[in-house]
């Protein structure tokens, strides 16, 4: 039988309600718009759980606002590896493709989100739909071509 690995967090006798705590304070800064402090905790956070899908998710957030895209897509991809079910990660990486002209890419992944939110109460599925519009609302413009002139 394979012994579970222990995790860093573990090995600090950090318990699951402590590190939760220090993502709300990591998300608390987010929301004040303070990403340096918000990443400092999030990267933190994956160092400590490299298995908490939020972490990650959470992280890859900030490097999105951050443009630092490249780093992002790895923690937004390992979130949706951890959990297909959280929606964030995939809209984030949504964002970046829309950023970066690839939108047959970013479409998929929003698709994803709005399937995972069939009751339409989720705020980035919600964003996901907004998005989706947004691009429909750019190539009708465009005659139904997709330019990146835009």
């Amino acid at each position: 039988m394979e012994e579970k690995k222990q995790t860093f967090r573990e090995s600090l006798a950090i318990s699951q309600e402590e590190f939760t705590e220090m993502g709300r304070v990591g998300a608390m800064f987010f929301e004040q718009g303070n990403l340096h402090k918000a990443r400092t905790i999030f990267e933190g956070l994956v160092e400590m759980d490299p298995g908490s899908a939020e972490a990650h998710s959470a992280l890859g957030a900030i490097l999105t606002l951050n443009q630092q895209d490249q780093e992002a897509i790895v923690h937004l991809e390992r979130a949706i590896e951890i959990d297909r079910e959280e929606i964030a990660p995939y809209v984030n990486i949504a964002e970046i493709f829309v950023r970066q002209r690839r939108l047959e890419e970013a479409v998929a992944y929003l698709e994803k989100a709005i399937e995972l939110d069939p009751e339409q109460t989720d705020p980035a599925a919600n964003r996901a739909r907004m998005i989706v519009l947004g691009i429909y609302r750019v190539i009708k413009l465009d005659n139904g071509q997709i330019t990146t002139n835009h």
